[in-house]
């Protein structure tokens, strides 16, 4: 995806409501192989690291629609004091409308990881759940994260490997090559490079790898997913009908379409 790191085009466009991430998050929800729900086992990370006795504060960056958040509710603990920020007033409208019926208390704010707008030492914990592929500043961004956190408080940042969806690529390759392949999201920031990025800021950092794969059975959630995933003014009718007729005929022919999914979680502190 070239606009992977235009902040315009994501926060007016693909991020300006939640309608493009929930599209994708009903794929990964439907369709994953892994029993083990993603947001459960980063949030096992998070309980593991900070316990459930002690008063911490929490911060997500680049929040979205607090599905994090949602899929643990019955598991934060009350000590939490946990803040939600995206740099999308969309996201964050979306974020407290899926958290309005939740027993615990969030603090919501409008921020841009690369100038956090929080004082030194003030959270326990800062999470970036599928996001830093986005920034541009990547080195001033984590020394942001680095400056908020408290001593001994840690990063909580996922994302993907090289081979992630590469299916998907396969797909835009033959079916959109204008747009020169890669359109999924930047390889600015990858379980193979996140390491050596991390650890320029922070001197300990560790991976922990989710193992999971998409068995796709139907056509039209998987359409959603392939027009929510960049500039859907490529994908002309005549494409659209193209492109389903050949993963309709893939998932007649081998029962579903089959998509490779990579990965995980490092915690840097």
């Amino acid at each position: 995806m070239a606009q992977a790191n235009d902040q315009a085009y994501l926060r007016n466009e693909q991020y300006r409501d939640a309608s493009n991430l929930n599209a994708r998050i009903a794929l990964h929800a439907n369709y994953s192989v892994n029993p083990a729900n993603w947001q459960r086992w980063v949030f096992d990370h998070l309980l593991a690291a900070l316990g459930t006795t002690e008063p911490r504060a929490v911060l997500e960056i680049g929040c979205g629609p607090a599905q994090l958040w949602v899929e643990n509710t019955d598991r934060i603990p009350s000590v939490w004091d946990v803040t939600l920020a995206d740099f999308s007033d969309g996201m964050i409208a979306a974020a407290r409308d899926h958290l309005a019926a939740a027993d615990h208390a969030f603090t919501y704010q409008v921020a841009d990881v690369q100038e956090l707008p929080f004082a030194d030492a003030s959270f326990d914990a800062v999470i970036a759940n599928h996001m830093l592929y986005h920034v541009p500043d990547r080195p001033r961004a984590l020394a942001q994260i680095r400056r908020v956190l408290r001593p001994g408080g840690a990063l909580f940042a996922a994302t993907n490997g090289v081979d992630h969806l590469k299916e998907l690529d396969a797909l835009f390759t033959q079916f959109v090559p204008q747009v020169g392949g890669r359109v999924r999201f930047s390889e600015a920031f990858t379980l193979e490079n996140g390491e050596a990025q991390l650890r320029q800021v922070f001197p300990a950092v560790t991976l922990d790898t989710y193992e999971d794969g998409l068995v796709v059975t139907d056509v039209e959630p998987l359409m959603a997913y392939i027009r929510s995933m960049g500039d859907v003014r490529l994908l002309t009718d005549d494409l659209q009908r193209e492109l389903k007729g050949y993963l309709t005929q893939q998932i007649a022919s081998h029962g579903a379409f089959r998509i490779t999914k990579s990965t995980g979680l490092f915690v840097a502190r």
